[in-house]
């Protein structure tokens, strides 16, 4: 689990980017998509995702593209 005991604004702000994403494509972003989105580096939304994870609001499959889903 993450130091703190709820997702930062950033990473929240990642997860709603992913919910419109979804609710717009039918299919989730890639790295690219959401770095875009938030302006920030593909690095930056790694470290965002992997937190999200620990919070268990989504899950991923490392290797494989689009494949962030919302628990």
């Amino acid at each position: 689990m993450p130091a703190s005991k709820k997702p930062s604004k950033p990473q929240l702000e990642t997860l709603e980017h992913i919910r419109q994403y979804i609710a717009k494509h039918g299919y989730s972003p890639t790295l690219a998509d959401l770095a875009e989105l938030a302006s920030v580096r593909q690095n930056c939304i790694a470290e965002r995702l992997g937190a999200l994870v620990k919070f268990k609001l989504i899950t991923k499959t490392p290797g494989i593209a689009r494949s962030i889903r919302l628990v």
